[in-house]
């Protein structure tokens, strides 16, 4: 998974010349990364797999005529059973079309509400079966996945600008942390004297991360 800013980023932010904790800012680079995923409930993150890279996830079937899936920048294949007591080898390959582009494809990705779905935002989160495809709904399923799905996994292509900030600001807090020797209370000139008490992810990253809705709720998988 993909750090969200660079050690040059972040010395430039600090004014940090020197090369000598390149080693601990990289490592407070990831620590931050995966913190911010945790917080904003993106366990696939927010930078997506590279092209070339994509890899397959299994899903229950909703019996409908759209099927919740994981966020994505660009679903590359769709396999479906039709039914549970199918073998591994009767996946049936769905042709994956692009709105405006495809005319007669059997899914769509999609994202939004099912009902009035976008397809031209990602990420993607659901699929949605094609007027003129060969299919009207994905199967029902309760036991055993019968759609199969290759994609490139993760919030978006590139990492949002926010995300980059809000990476910097807090590793440069938690960096600071470090060199009070975690210390549970600090205190200097950096912070005008003030006691702060670290822990967490800081409450102005927080208001970064809410304000940009970046923060996904916990509802599961669809």
């Amino acid at each position: 998974m993909s750090d969200y800013c660079t050690t040059t980023e972040l010395k430039n932010a600090m004014n940090k010349q020197t090369a000598g904790d390149d080693a601990v800012l990289a490592a407070t680079i990831t620590a931050v990364s995966r913190a911010i995923d945790q917080y904003c409930n993106r366990p696939d993150g927010f930078v997506a797999e590279l092209s070339g890279y994509e890899s397959t996830r299994y899903y229950f079937g909703t019996g409908k005529t759209y099927q919740w899936i994981d966020e994505n920048v660009d679903v590359v294949a769709v396999y479906v059973k039709d039914a549970e007591s199918d073998e591994e080898n009767e996946y049936v390959t769905w042709v994956v079309g692009e709105v405006g582009t495809t005319l007669s494809a059997d899914v769509f990705p999609a994202s939004g509400d099912p009902k009035a779905p976008t397809f031209n935002r990602t990420p993607y989160t659901l699929l949605v079966c094609g007027r003129n495809g060969d299919y009207a709904v994905f199967p029902k399923s309760v036991t055993l996945p019968v759609v199969k799905v290759t994609a490139r996994w993760g919030y978006a292509g590139t990492c949002p600008a926010q995300i980059k900030q809000a990476t910097i600001m807090q590793a440069s807090r938690w960096y600071k942390l470090v060199q009070g020797a975690m210390a549970h209370t600090l205190a200097g000139q950096d912070v005008g004297g003030a006691m702060v008490y670290p822990g967490g992810v800081d409450p102005d990253v927080q208001f970064i991360l809410k304000a940009g809705r970046f923060v996904k709720p916990a509802v599961g998988r669809g």
